[in-house]
């Protein structure tokens, strides 16, 4: 669904077309939006970046749209047919202070700080560090009227949009019920997203 169709459904499940409902339907929805990237992460929201080093440089910023990382690896170069590759391991922030101040070590280490991505040891200039992050929900309105949620999963908007929209009319109990539809249906994709990354039988090997 795109963003006209799903402002008129969201109106018509909570019976309300009024002006003020109209002139902040914008807020409603991304107030929907802040609630689906709290709560889903999903291969669908899976993206890459990459990004350059630079010599004895520790700190990098993120992503404006990260929502989450799920993967951190060291490029010989920038992506070609040819280059090395080296894996990131996570440390939480204390974890990192106690690293950093350690020896040397032929392990690569990363953690977030804020908005900037912290990489222990650092690097020479002109390798890449690849990211694999959860990437936010785009934001819906007027100009940007559709994005992957959107037409994959109009029902999570639908919910999200219409609990608002109660929750402005102080109908908080309707409003209750909506959000957890909504919190339904995030919990039926992320299983759903469990089956399809681990469907079908395992690996085995056999003799020759």
């Amino acid at each position: 669904m795109n963003y006209s169709e799903l402002v008129a459904a969201a109106k018509a499940y909570a019976d309300n077309s009024d002006i003020e409902v109209a002139n902040n339907i914008d807020m409603f929805i991304l107030l929907t939006e802040a609630r689906i990237n709290r709560l889903l992460k999903t291969r669908e929201q899976s993206t890459r970046a990459f990004v350059i080093t630079v010599a004895d440089r520790a700190y990098y910023a993120l992503p404006p749209d990260y929502s989450g990382m799920r993967d951190v690896q060291l490029n010989s170069d920038v992506p070609s047919a040819d280059h090395s590759i080296s894996q990131f391991h996570y440390l939480n922030p204390e974890q990192m202070n106690v690293k950093s101040q350690a020896e040397s070590t032929d392990l690569l280490f990363y953690t977030v700080i804020g908005s900037d991505l912290q990489i222990h040891p650092t690097q020479d200039d002109g390798l890449s560090i690849e990211l694999v992050y959860y990437q936010r929900v785009p934001n819906l309105n007027g100009s940007d009227t559709t994005n992957w949620c959107s037409l994959k999963h109009p029902d999570i908007y639908l919910a999200g949009m219409t609990g608002e929209i109660s929750l402005f009319n102080k109908d908080y109990e309707i409003a209750d019920g909506w959000f957890d539809r909504l919190g339904s249906a995030i919990d039926e994709l992320d299983n759903a997203d469990i089956k399809e990354r681990w469907a079908g039988q395992p690996m085995v090997t056999r003799a020759g």
